[in-house]
C-alpha cells in the first residue's frame, strides 16, 4: 500500500494582511462591475454630517 503525502501550504502573513496583493486595483474594480464614479457623480450632504455619493448614470461601468 503506498503512503499518500499531503503538502498544506502555509499561509504567510503577507497573504493573510493582502490577499489581493498579486491583483491591480484596477483589475479588481473590473472584476466586480463596479461603477465609474469619475465625473458621474452627486454629493448629497445628510443631515447627521455625513455625505452620500450617488451615481448619475449607473450603467457606466469601469473601463
Amino acid at each position: 500500500m503506498k503512503k499518500l503525502k499531503i503538502k498544506q501550504n502555509k499561509l504567510s502573513r503577507q497573504d493573510l494582511a493582502d490577499p489581493f496583493r498579486h491583483m491591480s486595483y484596477y483589475e479588481r474594480l473590473l472584476k466586480a462591475g463596479s461603477i465609474d464614479l469619475q465625473n458621474n457623480h452627486v454629493v448629497e450632504e445628510l443631515e447627521d454630517g455625513y455625505i452620500k455619493i450617488k451615481p448619475i448614470d449607473e450603467s457606466k461601468l469601469v473601463k
